[in-house]
């Protein structure tokens, strides 16, 4: 099997899966399985479902949400300090 399609067959997927494994490792594709003509599953990198996991998380927290809504105000008000200004007022100063 030369060219993978993004979407496949569950007959097909089984008889290419190591090749579909490294698709997917590798060139960090995605695959929608099909079964009886519908999408029943994806295969895809750990790294994608992963990263989707985090945002998840972060999108759940309210609090959080509501910081970052707050950061981009202030940020686009000018509400903003530099590395130098936050070390300085951590006293982390450089010697």
């Amino acid at each position: 099997m030369n060219q993978l399609a993004s979407t496949l067959p569950a007959n097909l997927a089984r008889s290419n899966f190591y090749q579909l494994l490294d698709e997917v490792g590798t060139n960090l594709r995605r695959f929608a399985i099909t079964h009886r003509g519908k999408m029943r599953a994806v295969l895809m990198p750990i790294e994608q479902v992963e990263g989707w996991e985090e945002t998840l998380e972060i999108m759940s927290d309210k609090k959080l949400m509501s910081d970052i809504v707050q950061a981009k105000k202030d940020i686009k008000a000018g509400k903003v300090y530099t590395l130098k200004e936050v070390k300085k007022s951590l006293k982390l100063d450089e010697d």
